[in-house]
């Protein structure tokens, strides 16, 4: 087996083959990658290690944090895990936040206990945390209002059908009008909530990005 030679065409056709193989492997999970293979990998792509561990760190602090969930089938809360080739100085810091308040349009409270930093603002936050590989960055907020609006339109909502159904058994032609415009009503609102999340959930993430790539270019990352 060793001694038989391959035409071009036998080599690219055993190559192909092994790229499927491997492919296959991944997809079905029977690959497990370490942080070191990962890290040679890169390095052979010109990746620093350290940003591939920070990258980790974010990965695995991504997976812990309650990610971009949903009510309804809708986005109720953004987030972002943002790996740093290294910690922000005291300088950094400051101009990071003064890029928040902007960003925001809001002065924002900030807290410090031991080497990690917040700034947050109501819902929003953005927190600093050193790790061995450098730092992460992350970046979170949820809409605090969103289930109460979707409950307020359901509780229209059943108020007109209940109205309703009581003024059709009555004959009640002014009830029944009540009943429409609070049917109405309730849609309205469901609507407003339905459309306002995504267009509220895009734009938190666009400020997020922006300030992600803020951060990276002050660390150099």
């Amino acid at each position: 087996m060793q001694d038989r030679r391959y035409s071009e065409e036998d080599v690219q056709r055993i190559l192909a083959l092994a790229a499927e193989a491997e492919s296959t492997a991944l997809a079905s999970g029977e690959r497990q990658w370490t942080l070191a293979e990962i890290q040679r990998a890169g390095a052979e792509a010109g990746i620093a290690p350290a940003s591939v561990a920070a990258a980790a760190i974010a990965l695995d602090g991504q997976a812990a944090a309650p990610g971009d969930r949903r009510y309804l089938g809708l986005p109720v809360a953004v987030s972002r895990a943002v790996p740093l080739a290294r910690p922000l100085s005291d300088e950094d810091w400051g101009r990071l936040v003064a890029q928040l308040r902007d960003t925001f349009a809001a002065q924002g409270r900030i807290e410090v206990i031991g080497g990690r930093r917040e700034w947050r603002n109501g819902n929003l936050r953005v927190s600093h945390e050193p790790t061995d590989a450098g730092a992460v960055l992350a970046l979170r907020t949820r809409k605090g209002d969103a289930p109460a609006m979707f409950a307020l339109a359901g509780t229209v909502l059943l108020a007109a059908i209940a109205i309703g159904v009581v003024a059709a058994l009555g004959a009640d032609g002014e009830r029944l009008t009540r009943a429409m415009l609070a049917g109405v009503l309730g849609a309205l609102i469901l609507l407003v909530g339905a459309l306002r999340l995504p267009l509220w959930a895009g734009a938190r993430g666009r400020q997020f990005d922006a300030i992600a790539g803020f951060a990276r270019r002050l660390t150099g990352s």
